[in-house]
C-alpha cells in the first residue's frame, strides 16, 4: 500500500557546504539573484582606501553593490545547475562541470576577497543608522564572511576531496552492502568536521556548529530538548495506531501492479492546473527527483510521475510548490540579492513546503477540492470520494527507510539520526559501532529489525555529503509548518472551508506577510516563531496535532 513519500531526499540537499562536482548541481536550490551587472568583475566600486571618510549610506550601499553581485553569480550557478538536471544531455556533462567549477573559483574569490572584508567593515561602523532589514544583511554578510575566510586552507582542501570520495566510497558500499570499506572515509569525514569547528567557531561545540549551517541559532541542547519530547509522545502513538485494525485502501490508490495506468501526460496536465491554482506561476518539468531552483525572480519546480501511483506526483508538486512560493516572496526591491532576501534555515524553508503538502495536501478538505478534478482527467476514478483518498495518503506503515516513511513515523527516523550524529561528534559513538547503534535504535523506537546495513546506516547520502546537522530540519520543518498553520487557522476563521472550494489566497496572503516576507530578518528559526504564532517552537502542538489526526483516522477513542 502506498504512502506519501517525504520529499526531502537527494535534492534537498542544496546547502551542503562541499566542492564535489556530483553535488554541484543541487547547492544552489534556495539561493536568489538579482540583475547581473556589467561591472561585475571590475572592482571599480572598491573605494575602502579613500581618504575621505563614507558616508553612512554610502557605506552600506557599497556593500550591497558588492554582495548583490555575488549573488547574481551564484544566481547563474542555480540556473545551471537547473539546467543539468532538467534538459542537459548527458554528454554536455564534462563541459558544463567546467564551467561551473571555473564559476565557483570566481565565487569563491568575491565571497572571501579583502575587499568584502573592508566594505562589511564598513556598513558595520555606521549600522546605527540603518533599518532593520540592512542591519540583518549586514549581520549576516559578516557570519558568512569569518566562516569562509576563518576555515584553513588545508582543512578547504581536504574538504573538496573528501567531498567526492566520500561520495564515491558510500555509492559503492551502498552497491555492495559493504559498511567496512566506506568506515575510513566516514571517519575522516567526522574529523574533519570536528577540525573544522574547532578552527572557525572554537568557542562553539563541534556538532552545534554542524548544526547551526542550516538551523542557524539551533544547537544540539535545544534539539534534544525537542525530540525528546516529540519522541516520547510518539513511540507509544505509533505503537496504538499500527496494534488499531488497519485503514483498507482502494486498488486503484494502492500503488503497483493492481493499480490501474495514469497517463502521465495526464498527470503533468493535472498538476500544472493544481500548481496554478496554489498560486505559482513559474516554471514546472519533469525531473528524477522533484525540486525548486532557479532564482528568486525566476523559481522553477519539477515533479515525477508514476503511472501506477498518480499522487506521488501530486504531493511532489504540492512540496515543491511551497518552496517556490517561499522563493518568490521573501523580501525583494531594494532587498533583492542581499542575506535578508534569503530563507532564515533549511528547517523554515521545510516548513513551507511541508505546510503545502501535509496540512493542506494531506487534508480531507483538500481532496474534496481535488477529486472532480482528478475525476475530469482519469474517469475511472470518479467512484472514489474525498475520503477514501484521505485514507490512502495518511495510511501509516512502518518503514526501514526513512524516504518511505509516513507522516507520522518519519520523525522517529530522524531523531534516531540526530542521537547518532550527536554521538559520533562527543565520542559515544564511533563509526566502528555505528551500525550497531543505528540497528539498536530501529529496533528500539520503531520495532524494525534492521537486516543489512544497505537498508541501514548506509540509505542516506548525507553524510557521504559531508552533511552533519542537516537532517534534523526536516521534522523541525514539519513541527513549525504545524505551529504556523494553527496559527494561521485562528487568523482565516474559514480556512478549511476555503481549502475546500479550491481558494488557497488567504493562506498565501497570510504565509506572504507573516513569514515570506521576513527572510532572514530573524537571527534565528525559534524567534521568527515566537514573532508569529507568541511562542517558540513547542513540541506539544505537533505531538497533540497527530494524536487528533490518526486517532480519528483509525477510530481510536481519545
Amino acid at each position: 500500500t502506498r504512502s506519501i513519500r517525504q520529499r526531502g531526499g537527494v535534492m534537498r540537499l542544496h546547502c551542503v557546504a562541499t566542492a564535489t562536482t556530483a553535488w554541484a548541481g543541487t547547492r544552489a536550490v534556495l539561493r536568489s539573484a538579482a540583475t547581473l551587472r556589467n561591472n561585475v568583475r571590475s572592482g571599480r566600486h572598491f573605494v575602502a582606501t579613500r581618504s575621505v571618510a563614507m558616508t553612512q549610506s554610502e557605506a552600506y550601499k557599497l556593500l550591497a553593490e558588492e554582495l548583490k553581485e555575488i549573488d547574481a553569480l551564484n544566481g547563474i550557478d542555480s540556473i545551471l545547475g537547473w539546467d543539468e538536471l532538467v534538459i542537459m544531455k548527458e554528454k554536455s556533462a564534462g563541459s558544463r562541470a567546467a564551467q561551473k567549477a571555473a564559476l565557483a573559483s570566481v565565487i569563491h574569490q568575491r565571497q572571501t576577497s579583502e575587499k568584502l572584508g573592508k566594505l562589511i567593515q564598513g556598513a558595520e561602523q555606521e549600522e546605527a543608522g540603518l533599518g532593520d532589514f540592512e542591519r540583518a544583511s549586514v549581520r549576516d554578510a559578516r557570519l558568512r564572511f569569518d566562516k569562509k575566510t576563518k576555515m584553513p586552507e588545508e582543512l578547504a582542501k581536504l574538504e573538496a576531496r573528501l567531498g567526492s570520495e566520500g561520495y564515491q566510497a558510500w555509492a559503492k558500499a551502498r552497491e555492495n552492502d559493504d559498511y567496512d570499506s566506506f568506515k575510513p572515509v566516514l571517519a575522516k569525514i567526522v574529523q574533519l568536521r570536528k577540525d573544522e569547528a574547532k578552527a572557525v567557531a572554537p568557542e562553539k561545540l563541534p556538532y552545534d556548529y554542524q548544526i547551526d549551517k542550516f538551523e542557524r541559532g539551533m544547537k544540539a541542547e535545544r534539539l534534544a530538548e525537542i525530540f525528546e519530547a516529540v519522541k516520547s509522545g510518539l513511540v507509544p502513538l505509533i505503537q496504538e495506531i499500527t496494534s488499531a485494525p488497519q485503514l483498507s485502501v482502494d486498488a486503484r490508490l494502492a500503488g503497483g501492479d493492481a493499480a490501474p495506468t495514469f497517463d502521465v501526460d495526464k498527470q503533468e496536465a493535472l498538476c500544472s492546473d493544481v500548481m496554478e491554482k496554489l498560486g505559482f506561476d513559474g516554471i514546472l518539468n519533469r525531473s528524477l527527483h522533484p525540486f525548486t531552483g532557479g532564482t528568486q525572480s525566476d523559481v522553477r519546480i519539477t515533479t515525477r510521475y508514476d503511472e501506477k501511483d498518480f499522487i506521488s506526483g501530486v504531493a511532489g508538486l504540492i512540496h515543491e510548490t511551497g518552496h517556490a512560493l517561499y522563493e518568490q516572496n521573501r523580501p525583494a526591491g531594494d532587498n533583492l540579492g542581499m542575506p535578508v532576501s534569503e530563507a532564515l534555515s533549511m528547517g523554515i524553508h521545510e516548513s513551507m513546503s511541508l505546510l503545502f503538502e501535509r496540512m493542506v495536501g494531506q487534508s480531507e478538505e483538500f481532496w474534496t477540492f481535488l477529486q472532480p478534478l482528478v475525476a475530469e482527467s482519469f474517469d475511472f476514478t470518479g467512484g472514489l470520494a474525498a475520503g477514501e483518498y484521505y485514507d490512502a495518503i495518511n495510511k501509516v506503515q512502518k518503514s526501514l527507510i526513512r524516504v518511505d516513511a509516513d507522516e507520522l513515523t518519519y520523525p522517529l527516523h530522524i531523531i534516531i539520526r540526530f542521537e547518532l550524529e550527536q554521538g559520533l561528534f562527543d565520542g559515544s559513538i564511533t563509526v566502528d559501532n555505528l551500525p550497531a547503534k543505528w540497528n539498536e535504535l530501529y529496533k528500539q523506537y520503531l520495532g524494525i529489525e534492521v537486516p543489512s546495513n544497505k537498508e541501514g546506516c548506509l540509505q542516506d547520502v548525507h553524510w557521504a555529503s559531508l552533511a552533519f546537522g542537516y537532517f534534523p530540519s526536516y521534522t523541525l520543518g514539519a513541527m513549525y509548518a504545524c505551529q504556523f498553520f494553527q496559527h494561521a487557522e485562528k487568523s482565516i476563521p474559514n480556512l478549511r472551508e476555503e481549502i475546500a472550494g479550491g481558494n488557497f489566497m488567504n493562506l498565501r496572503t497570510w504565509l506572504r506577510e507573516n513569514i515570506h516576507s521576513k527572510g532572514s530578518l530573524y537571527p534565528s528559526a525559534d524567534e521568527l516563531c515566537e514573532a508569529v504564532t507568541g511562542k517558540k517552537l513547542d513540541p506539544t502542538i505537533y505531538l497533540d496535532y497527530l494524536r487528533a489526526k490518526y486517532r480519528k483516522l483509525y477510530k481510536i477513542a481519545a
